[in-house]
């Protein structure tokens, strides 16, 4: 197992073993079975097969979740999960999404060329040298450009211009967009309605007709990301994050995290590493010519 941070997001080498509860991220997923048992997983309502032969696509902002079943043999996943903002680094056509639609459906078939560039990431990960950061970036961005190639948006989604898009209330937007780029974690959706000036009801239907998730998954999502950013830290101790992420031990803290990663916080600190940049002005440059319009 590992587990790669970077600008891009995060790149995840893991073996399932654990369910995962609804949850969401801000981050576009792509997932590919790399071994292991054929599994179910789900998108909203639905689960979808994973298979050897096929790509599961999860939009940012779009709940999923995972029920384990005992099959005998563990399942192995490549997963990527795309930071929305470094996609739109690469490709200018993105910068006014909001809540960006890549996919317009959540399976597709693997390609010959979307199979050997995942071998690509695989192949690079599996060197005892691991890639530059610079050479990370571009492989990822190769496997998003070949998707959208293979599966690119409905023109009523594209782009920031879907139904959900214009329907984005704006008291709603404001709270979000407060939630996202502030300091603290542990905000309550009491303090969310109450900011807004709406009844605890008229909140509660226009954040799900907003944002497609229900309040609380957004605050868990919120706070999934602060654990992330601070496990990547190995010089801060559990138990000081649980408490400074409004955890009343480190054993919720554990349960909380394991529920949505699938992953003890302890075991997922143990095999992250963090990248930085490498040449950002040749990654856009490159990942721009990667991007072009489908045709």
């Amino acid at each position: 197992m590992s587990i790669i941070h970077g600008p891009f997001g995060r790149v995840a080498f893991l073996r399932l073993d654990h369910s995962m509860v609804l949850h969401a991220h801000r981050e576009c997923h792509i997932v590919f079975k790399i071994g292991g048992a054929d599994i179910r997983f789900g998108v909203g309502n639905k689960e979808y097969p994973v298979t050897a032969h096929s790509a599961l696509m999860i939009n940012a902002w779009e709940p999923h979740f995972y029920n384990y079943r005992e099959t005998g043999e563990n399942t192995v996943l490549l997963a990527f999960y795309l930071n929305p903002k470094w996609l739109k680094e690469v490709d200018q056509r993105f910068s006014q999404c909001a809540r960006p639609k890549f996919f317009a459906q959540p399976v597709e078939i693997l390609t010959p060329m979307l199979s050997r560039k995942r071998d690509d990431v695989l192949d690079a990960l599996g060197q005892v040298e691991p890639p530059s950061p610079q050479e990370l970036e571009n492989l990822i961005a190769a496997i998003f450009a070949e998707i959208v190639t293979m599966s690119p948006p409905r023109n009523d989604i594209a782009l920031g211009k879907s139904r959900g898009e214009r329907d984005y209330d704006a008291r709603i937007r404001r709270i979000v967009d407060r939630v996202l780029s502030g300091d603290d974690p542990t905000v309550r959706i009491e303090d969310m309605a109450a900011s807004t000036g709406l009844s605890r009801a008229q909140f509660f239907r226009l954040f799900r007709s907003s944002t497609g998730l229900a309040p609380a998954t957004f605050l868990s999502m919120r706070r999934m990301e602060a654990c992330l950013i601070k496990l990547a830290k190995r010089d801060v101790p559990l138990q000081d994050i649980a408490l400074e992420l409004g955890f009343d031990t480190a054993g919720n803290f554990s349960r909380f995290f394991a529920n949505v990663q699938g992953v003890a916080p302890s075991k997922y600190r143990k095999i992250v590493e963090v990248v930085s940049h490498g040449m950002p002005s040749a990654k856009v440059q490159t990942s721009q010519n990667l991007f072009r319009a489908p045709a």
